[in-house]
């Protein structure tokens, strides 16, 4: 593991990730068609920040994530973690004790707790049946009493350590799936959609659990979502996706205000039961290309082009690059956005 210094301002820098499957599934299909889930993305989540992963589904959040924790490995890009001893590990050469080191320090939770929870494990077990086959294994006893107070952390009491997932409602299965990400110290959570399910006045107290620990513990987050208004709530910072590329990146306290990409304001329309044009095509498909020809071979224009309102020929023929905003709207850092008709000078 390398151990050469680096600045610790960001826990962990993904840059110029790429990540592709092929178009086609199953035994007979054919290959060389591929799509992009993952196209060129670099995010930077700062220590103890919330950093907000937005789109539609189908955009490559998700991808994202499960890349940052090696459930994929990418085709391309790198991926550095930045841990409390400032020591630089290449998350991509990480083998073994390493990996499980690192997955230890880096903790993922499900969408779902109905699939990810065993329902045939009490709570004890499915909290601490990872940690039991690790070599920071305590003992029954230490493991239960953390498991307990863990528990009492996000909301629910000691004495449910015996019963079973169907014995809960689903905001408190989500509080269980956090408990268990928690047990084990990590330094980031990645929470993909872990509100998306739930009721809005469970979401809320989710989201306020969620800032308690991050307040509590200094941990930092990589927080998945498809509502842009509840990802403003919690985030520091946010990047919009659109079939695998950052279209817009800002502060969460200027978003919301200043969103300037058309695929951005899109996203606010629609968390705010508003109509949007172009709002309704490619719902749920947004990583997907529509033509006869693979992602990869007509990558040329703006992914957003087919939807955009307000399209040209340029926008058809000539990807926009990531470019800063001008710098009188940085007040709270730089604002990013993928777009002919915006940036310098424009």
């Amino acid at each position: 593991m390398d151990e050469v210094k680096m600045p610790v301002e960001n826990i962990i820098e993904m840059k110029n990730i790429c990540k592709r499957f092929n178009l086609e599934a199953g035994f007979f299909s054919s290959f060389g068609k591929f799509v992009y889930a993952v196209n060129d993305v670099s995010i930077s989540i700062r220590r103890n920040s919330s950093f907000g992963l937005v789109g539609e589904s189908g955009c490559g959040k998700t991808t994202t994530a499960r890349l940052a924790v090696r459930m994929y490995n990418p085709d391309s890009g790198s991926i550095i973690f930045n841990g409390v001893k400032n020591n630089r590990m290449d998350v991509l050469t990480l083998k073994g004790p390493e990996l499980k080191s690192y997955r230890r320090r880096v903790r993922y939770v499900f969408q779902d707790p109905a699939r990810s929870l065993n329902p045939r494990m009490n709570i004890y077990r499915i909290l601490t049946d990872g940690w039991r086959w690790s070599d920071v294994w305590p003992g029954e006893k230490k493991a239960r009493e953390k498991a307990a107070a863990i528990l009492e952390e996000v909301g629910l009491s000691p004495d449910n350590l015996d019963r079973r997932p169907a014995d809960f409602s689903g905001g408190q299965r989500q509080r269980i799936s956090i408990a268990r990400g928690l047990l084990m110290e990590p330094e980031l959570l990645i929470c993909d959609e872990i509100i998306s399910a739930l009721d809005v006045s469970i979401q809320g107290q989710i989201l306020n659990l969620l800032i308690d620990i991050r307040e509590k513990r200094g941990l930092s987050f990589l927080f998945i979502a498809h509502d842009l208004r509840a990802a403003c709530y919690f985030c520091d910072r946010i990047a919009v996706m659109y079939r695998g590329e950052i279209m817009e990146e800002a502060p969460a306290s200027d978003l919301y205000l200043t969103a300037v990409h058309p695929y951005t304001k899109m996203l606010f329309a629609a968390a705010a039961g508003k109509t949007s044009a172009g709002a309704g095509e490619g719902q749920g498909s947004s990583a997907r290309h529509s033509g006869s020809e693979d992602f990869e071979s007509s990558g040329a224009g703006c992914a957003f082009a087919g939807r955009c309102p307000g399209a040209c020929g340029k926008c058809f023929a000539e990807k926009p690059p990531l470019v800063n905003l001008p710098a009188a709207s940085l007040a709270n850092g730089s604002h990013l956005v993928r777009c002919h008709f915006t940036g310098p000078g424009l």
